[in-house]
This record gives C-alpha cells, structure tokens and sequence, in this order.
C-alpha cells in the first residue's frame, strides 16, 4: 500500500511538471530578469554566438562594456554595463524578442492598447528620434522605453523638433508610427555581501 502511494505521489508531480508552461526564450523581460537577478543567463544562451566588446556609446558619451546576442542577426539583442554591472538591454530589429507591451515592427496602437492610456512622442529627426514619452498607464512606472518613426521616409517639418506630440492626435496617426527599438533598465538586485 506505502509503494502504491509513493507511486500516486510520483505520478501527480510528474504531471504537474508537465502542465508547466516552458518560458518563451525571446520574452526580453524574462531575460532582463535573469540578468537582474545575478544569474548565470549567459548558459541559458549558449546559442547566441554572445560578443563581448568595449567601444564608445553616443547615448552615454563613454566607452561601455557591452554584450551582443545573435550579432549581425534579426534577433540581435544588446546589453550595456556599467563597470562590471548590467545596466539595461535594448534591441532595434524585427527578429524574435517580445514584450506583452510591444515589440519592434509593431505599430504604436499596440503599445498605447497594452498602456490603456496614451502616449506622446518626441520629434522624429534626430540622432534619436521618437522616443515615447508614457506619464500615465500601465507603463508608467515601468523602467521600459520606446522609440517610434513613421511608415514612411517623408517627416513632416514640424516633426523635426524636441518637442513631444499626441500619438493619437489625427496629424500623428496619419504618420502611421511604428516601434523601432525596445530598451529595459536591468536593477540589480543587492546582495548581502559586503564591499559591494
């Protein structure tokens, strides 16, 4: 009778096991996570051919260390340090990395149904352009961030300044903007040893 138990018991957890979903390797906040969370995530992405350089950001005005997923693929992912630590990951091509707010290629309506809110953008013409602006919703609070441009090559010149716009204002859905890059903050989890 105890084997036959002991064989339910085992039976139900294999089960259970079964019935868990498996993570979807290109859910960029499941990997922002991992990173986040002092793990060893580079095994977990032993396929990603990852490239290790240090060269000089724009955005930073400094030399940063940075690591390449899938380089010079659709699924090319970066991550910059901060020293030795990881600071935020950003991608900027169509390949495979999701979000449940958007991701690159999808339009803005996208973003603004996942924020329940709108949101604004600021001027496209720029070495950085159409970075969304989120001051209400969902994403609010959430250290993600978003850049736009519109469908086609032609910007309207009122367009090309530091101001921010209405998303849903009708002379901004007529640009038809889409997400061109994906960026996450990576907070470091403390830990309890001393000197860090």
């Amino acid at each position: 009778m105890k084997k036959l138990l002991i064989l339910l018991v085992a039976i139900v957890l294999i089960s259970c096991k079964d019935d868990e979903e498996p993570v979807n390797p290109w859910n960029a906040e499941h990997l922002a996570t991992l990173i986040s969370n002092g793990s060893d995530w580079e095994k977990e992405y032993s396929d990603a051919n990852i490239l290790t350089e240090t060269k000089f950001m724009n955005e930073f005005n400094a030399d940063k260390t940075v690591k390449t997923l899938y380089p010079e693929t659709e699924d090319e992912l970066v991550v910059i340090f901060n020293g030795n630590k990881p600071e935020q990951l950003y991608w900027f091509k169509s390949g495979s990395w999701t979000t449940p707010y958007g991701t690159v290629g999808d339009p803005i309506t996208v973003l603004e149904k996942a924020n329940g809110a709108g949101v604004q953008f600021y001027g496209l013409g720029y070495d950085l352009p159409g970075k969304v602006k989120i001051d209400s919703g969902k994403l609010a609070g959430k250290d993600i961030t978003f850049a736009v441009r519109p469908t086609s090559d032609i910007i309207p010149t009122e367009y090309y300044s530091y101001n921010s716009f209405d998303a849903s204002n009708p002379k901004s859905k007529d640009l038809k903007l889409y997400i061109t890059r994906v960026q996450m903050g990576l907070p470091i989890k403390m830990t309890s040893q001393s000197g860090e």
